[in-house]
């Protein structure tokens, strides 16, 4: 049976131009429906126009995987974007100096909340979404039988939930993975991880910072396990420190600094929270010439939006206390909820109210892995900037 909804409110210019999402109350009916029917939506005066899959429990009703109303959302359709996903990869990555990527970023490769990262011969998914979650059979085999026809070797599949418990789809699953990014050797507990592992989103960003180093003082606040922090040293940073409130985190940088040929000890890695160590830093006048502020997201919902804009600009203004003047602050958010636009507003009141202007020299987003529709801009969360100071 063909169901359809149909919309009620004037959003076919942005469903048709690409935008993923429709809310369930732009939406006329549905009432009954089970999670994850594949449904047609229609326009206001009931033309056919796309295809999604329903989700009744979700703010977002309705996720848009075809503009082709006839194309139904199956077996076929997954394999066919997991395919184009995986040669689009294969043709932008270096994959003899990164086998760490992100095969499948959800709505911007047309698989609405469907995410797959590639961890050397491990794959990691994560669904968003109980709509998303209905196509796990076909995304496990889809999966399974798209590397193997491209060369992919994988040994595990492993569905990782937001809340951090997994299940094991193809296994045995390790907990520690070896991967490779442009070069630098690195590990990922992909059972016990942020997000699915590690920072995919974040490794043109530690290869730029990498390149900007070279004989400097750097301090790479809520570091995690040192992704930005060996990059530096790499990069000739004549010390590094190191601050995550997890201890886990710390030990990991450490054993990164050694597997890259770096001696841990000519470096600091300090297990505190970031705004005391900050503190702390303020009151021992020590001085960087390179802060980098990667936070994890100050953001999670729009109710949060103005404490999480205070909450930025405390943080850079404790960080900017510590650049002399020609240094560099680099600051990062992965807040969807903040614009680009706010986030540079920001850090030009830190400026202001320091009577230390900044001076943007650099404006960098996620990775080429990590695509999105252009009518889609909840998709281009990540932002970070490098700013001069003075």
């Amino acid at each position: 049976m063909n169901v359809k909804l149909k919309l009620k409110r004037s959003l076919e210019r942005a469903v048709s131009s690409g935008h993923p999402w429709v809310y369930g109350d732009a939406l006329e009916g549905g009432r009954g429906l089970p999670v994850g029917t594949d449904v047609e939506l229609a326009t206001r005066n009931g033309r056919p126009m796309a295809r999604g899959l329903y989700d009744p429990g979700s703010p977002i009703a309705l996720r848009i995987y075809t503009l082709d109303p006839r194309q139904r959302i199956d077996a076929a359709l997954v394999r066919q974007r997991l395919d184009a996903a995986l040669a689009l990869r294969f043709d932008l990555l270096d994959r003899s100096q990164t086998d760490a990527f992100r095969w499948c970023n959800g709505e911007g490769d047309r698989l609405p909340g469907v995410v797959v990262d590639i961890y050397a011969d491990v794959a990691v998914v994560r669904f968003d979404g109980d709509a998303a979650r209905t196509l796990e059979p076909h995304v496990t085999a889809a999966v399974r039988d798209v590397a193997a026809a491209r060369g992919l070797a994988l040994v595990s599949i492993y569905e990782r939930s937001r809340g951090g418990v997994g299940r094991t789809l193809l296994g045995p699953v390790p907990g520690q993975v070896a991967i490779r990014e442009h070069g630098v050797a690195l590990t990922v507990d992909v059972l016990r991880g942020q997000k699915t592992g590690f920072f995919l989103d974040q490794r043109e960003n530690r290869r730029r910072i990498r390149a900007i180093t070279s004989g400097k003082r750097v301090a790479n606040l809520f570091s995690y396990t040192g992704g930005f922090s060996v990059n530096a040293a790499l990069g000739g940073a004549t010390h590094v420190a190191s601050v995550d409130i997890a201890p886990a985190a710390i030990e990991a940088a450490r054993v990164h600094f050694t597997l890259n040929g770096l001696d841990p000890s000519a470096h600091e890695f300090s297990t505190v929270d970031a705004f005391e160590w900050l503190a702390q830093a303020k009151a021992e006048r020590r001085s960087y010439d390179i802060v980098i502020t990667d936070p994890p997201s100050f953001a999670p919902s729009e109710r949060a939006l103005d404490a999480a804009l205070s909450a930025y600009r405390e943080l850079n203004t404790e960080a900017l206390a510590l650049v002399p003047d020609g240094g560099l602050l680099v600051a990062a958010s992965c807040s969807s909820h903040v614009t680009m636009e706010a986030f540079l507003q920001v850090l030009g009141e830190v400026g202001r109210t320091a009577r230390r202007p900044l001076t943007t020299i650099e404006v960098l987003g996620q990775p080429l892995d990590h695509p999105t529709p252009p009518a889609f801009p909840e998709g281009r969360y990540l932002k970070l900037v490098i700013s001069k100071i003075g």
